[in-house]
């Protein structure tokens, strides 16, 4: 799967994170229960380059990027999954509140079931207020 193949694009908008806040890490156990075979073990250096995570859950629960946590990916790029999340501002956020913003992309062919097990998982993990899917979008990277 390329960098531009077709994919089914998750946005999740949750309560701002605090301090020691475990959603990330759930989200990310959920979305691998939900896709059997699924693990979200690896990242992407600064120079694009796949990196295996030997302690997965605990680089989830240590590192804060931007209000959320770093983009994981799975280590097939024939069947690309991804997901990571970010702090929506209070400025650009409904009610004028800070956001949690969880960003996931799985191959537009995973199957309905899947997808929806997964949409619950993010949603439910991230405690979301709302989100949306678009079977249209393009995967990231």
């Amino acid at each position: 799967m390329t960098a531009t193949s077709r994919s089914l694009s998750l946005v999740a908008y949750a309560p701002a994170l605090t301090r020691d806040d475990g959603r990330p890490l759930t989200i990310v156990h959920g979305m691998e229960r939900a896709f059997p075979g699924l693990h979200l073990g690896w990242m992407i250096s600064e120079e694009g380059q796949r990196i295996p995570l030997q302690e997965r859950d605990a680089f989830v629960s240590r590192e804060r990027k931007d209000g959320g946590f770093p983009l994981l990916r799975n280590g097939d790029d024939r069947f690309r999954v991804t997901v990571t999340g970010w702090e929506r501002p209070a400025g650009t956020s409904p009610g004028g509140q800070a956001q949690f913003e969880v960003h996931a992309n799985l191959p537009l062919n995973v199957g309905g079931m899947a997808a929806a097990d997964v949409l619950e998982a993010v949603g439910e993990g991230a405690r979301a207020f709302w989100g949306h899917v678009d079977p249209g979008g393009r995967s990231t990277p």
